[in-house]
């Protein structure tokens, strides 16, 4: 936060609700990383991150309608600290809630892709919120400079 209490800077992003789209979150994160001199691991953390979100905010939540929107917003709140906010208009779902761990693999059969992502979030964001909207979902990942490995707790 700067001295009044309000973002130092932020941008936005909207997206259609298409798996080609996240392209162009992709080539967004790397002007960001640019832009704020964010070192590479945690561009790669915020890339991973955010491609996770929006696939199956995709995938899942708009369950392959491919006219729906996603608004993204970045922030810079302090120096060396950058927040993703997330918002959809899918049905709500609170990714915090979900179990920890991926799900287990039964050696007799052939491993499930999917299942991972939210596994994925908690270990490469180092904050993660949730907020229920009246028309749908907010979901902010934090990341900060020099702690992108998996955070504790």
């Amino acid at each position: 936060m700067t001295g009044t209490g309000t973002p130092s800077t932020e941008q936005r992003l909207t997206l259609r609700s298409q798996l080609s789209e996240l392209s162009l979150a992709s080539a967004w994160v790397e002007r960001l990383a640019s832009q704020y001199a964010i070192p590479d691991d945690t561009r790669f953390a915020m890339n991973l991150c955010l491609e996770e979100v929006l696939s199956n905010i995709i995938r899942h939540g708009y369950s392959g309608q491919s006219d729906r929107s996603i608004n993204i917003r970045f922030s810079s709140l302090q120096e060396g600290c950058f927040v993703f906010v997330i918002d959809d208009e899918a049905p709500l779902f609170n990714p915090l809630d979900a179990p920890y761990g991926p799900p287990p693999i039964n050696p007799l059969e052939e491993i499930p892709i999917g299942g991972r992502g939210i596994t994925l979030l908690r270990e490469f964001a180092q904050t993660l919120e949730y907020e229920a909207r009246p028309t749908g979902n907010r979901l902010s990942v934090g990341f900060r400079i020099g702690d992108s490995r998996a955070r504790k707790g």
